[in-house]
């Protein structure tokens, strides 16, 4: 028994490192996942490697309303209703170990 048996992850940004290997670890503790990023072959092929029933995938740009209904109607005919949303799409700024990581980006600032 997982820890996230039946619960259903959408994961923007899903095609990416970062998704590819947090999808790996929902699907491992028995979640069902829905890979959200921009690029249909991304997500193509990010389905396809994680190879499991209980993964899907949509392009969209979270950015847009549209296409967030358009994913999130999509993962509840498909999985049900969304228990854990992984918001990774667009992370920009500095990549740094969160001990170095500069004050003034935690405070909403340009770092």
């Amino acid at each position: 028994m997982g820890l996230l048996d039946n619960k259903v992850c959408v994961i923007t940004g899903g095609a990416g490192s970062v998704g590819l290997a947090s999808a790996r670890l929902l699907l491992d503790e028995g979640a069902k996942v829905m890979l959200v990023d921009l690029d249909d072959t991304a997500i193509a092929r990010a389905v396809a490697d994680l190879a499991s029933p209980h993964v899907d995938g949509v392009a969209a740009d979270v950015s847009q309303a549209a296409a967030t209904r358009h994913y999130v109607e999509r993962t509840v005919a498909r999985f049900g209703a969304i228990d854990v949303l992984f918001s990774n799409a667009g992370n920009q700024g500095v990549v740094a170990p969160v001990t170095e990581y500069p004050e003034d980006a935690w405070l909403g600032g340009a770092a």
